[in-house]
């Protein structure tokens, strides 16, 4: 099989990576080129497959590729929201019932605290924070009674929340622009490029990570022939981690599409206009609807992150008055509304929130569809994706093979008309939560 489909070309790099000194990527080849196993993408799946994998086999040599430098890609552009949220119910069994909720929360969870001890353990310099506000925030009516639903349904799972006045808002992040708040399901907060940089630096002995790698064809049977851009391999088992790029290999083309949303960071600030993002020292602000704004301050900065467009890249011009236009929307009295970091990222959405996950044909397995808290479900499917090749069952396994997959998409041009449509109505529909 050929592949054509390539890595996107971002328009601009990721701020999150641009405030980390320069990465040497690992481009070295060894004389190696036979592998028990190979896992083609080096997100926060891929890591977690190959770390797994080598910590259920050891001895056996594993490779790790992926086309772009570490952190320079999708996983390093995210919000650095280490979420617990579940899925929409129909990507859930039928037979969790009510339970779908905290089944799915459990997995998640999982991640959470694999990610966590994997960074007490290496001492991942991450910025990881756990006790920063990160709250769901309403601008609107509508916001605020979606919030209401929203923490009704907290409520029903057992889970504990707390309310946030304006008041307490205005306390917290310096606007008046929202007028209600709901402590979200975040269980930390992180810089995500310095925690996949950390996650990569820190695999196990077995594990061969190569960089700016890209796979160009790939065998449809075991022995599996992976052709690459730094020469020919051969592996036993082939891990498909790339999300989106799995169309590349033929996979899921008909589940999933790619959006880019978009984020921003301010030059840093000094001691006066930090004090008017508010008296807390770090702070992160989710909006009440799926197309609304993402907020953080962080490391001295305002993060703000909105906008969405289908498996094209927005021109940067645009996306900076976009973001502009939101920053000072919600800030008026900043000095200056100025970016120094504008940027992109790419990922895969399925029309019912379901991901691709196991061995869809012997010996090549897949997580793929990856549309939001990537960080944290990318990791635990990871993981479980590995146990499943290595014959390793457990009650989260279990729960994860039970959940439904994507759904069917229509062809182009229906699927792309059918998409632009439904982000346009909920953008409006969004309103003042952009």
């Amino acid at each position: 099989m050929t592949i054509r489909e390539k890595a996107p070309a971002y328009a601009a790099p990721s701020g999150w990576n641009a405030l980390l000194p320069k990465r040497i990527a690992r481009e070295r080849v060894s004389g190696e080129r036979r592998f028990r196993s190979v896992v083609v993408g080096a997100g926060y799946t891929g890591l977690a497959v190959a770390r797994r994998l080598a910590e259920l086999a050891p001895g056996e040599e594993i490779l790790l590729l992926d086309a772009t430098t570490i952190a320079d890609g999708a996983s390093g552009r995210n919000s650095g929201y280490l979420l617990i949220n579940p899925g929409e119910p129909s990507a859930g069994a039928a037979g969790f019932a009510g339970e779908w909720a905290v089944r799915q929360m459990a997995l998640v969870q999982a991640g959470v605290d694999w990610l966590r001890e994997l960074v007490v353990t290496n001492a991942i310099a991450c910025n990881w924070q756990e006790a920063v506000p990160a709250i769901t925030a309403a601008a609107t009516p509508r916001g605020q009674t979606s919030i209401g639903r929203t923490r009704e349904r907290y409520e029903a799972w057992g889970v504990a929340t707390r309310d946030y006045s304006a008041a307490d808002l205005r306390h917290i992040a310096g606007t008046t622009y929202y007028r209600y708040g709901i402590q979200s399901l975040t269980r930390a907060l992180v810089q995500p490029a310095a925690l996949h940089r950390g996650l990569a630096d820190h695999l196990p002995t077995g594990v061969t990570l190569l960089e700016n790698t890209t796979v160009r064809g790939l065998s449809k049977t075991t022995p599996f022939k992976i052709e690459t851009s730094r020469g020919d391999f051969v592996a036993d088992r082939v891990f498909v981690t790339n999300n989106l790029h799995a169309r590349a290999f033929g996979i899921g083309c008909d589940r999933m599409v790619g959006i880019y949303t978009y984020g921003a960071f301010t030059p840093e600030l000094d001691r006066h206009q930090l004090a008017l993002l508010g008296e807390m020292p770090e702070w992160g602000i989710l909006p009440a609807h799926r197309m609304g704004t993402t907020m953080r301050k962080t490391m001295g900065r305002l993060l703000i992150r909105s906008g969405d467009s289908y498996e094209r890249e927005r021109d940067p011009s645009a996306v900076q008055a976009m973001l502009t236009a939101l920053y000072r929307n919600r800030f008026p009295a900043m000095r200056t509304h100025e970016f120094e970091h504008v940027w992109g990222g790419l990922t895969a959405v399925t029309h019912n929130g379901a991901f691709l996950f196991g061995e869809i044909r012997p010996g090549l397995f897949v997580s793929a569809g990856c549309g939001g808290a990537g960080v944290t479900r990318g990791t635990i499917q990871g993981k479980l994706l590995a146990e499943l090749a290595c014959g390793v069952p457990s009650q989260l396994l279990s729960d994860r093979l039970a959940q439904n997959g994507p759904d069917w998409l229509p062809p182009e041009p229906i699927r792309g008309a059918g998409a632009k449509l439904q982000i346009a109505w909920e953008q409006w529909i969004a309103g003042a939560e952009r």
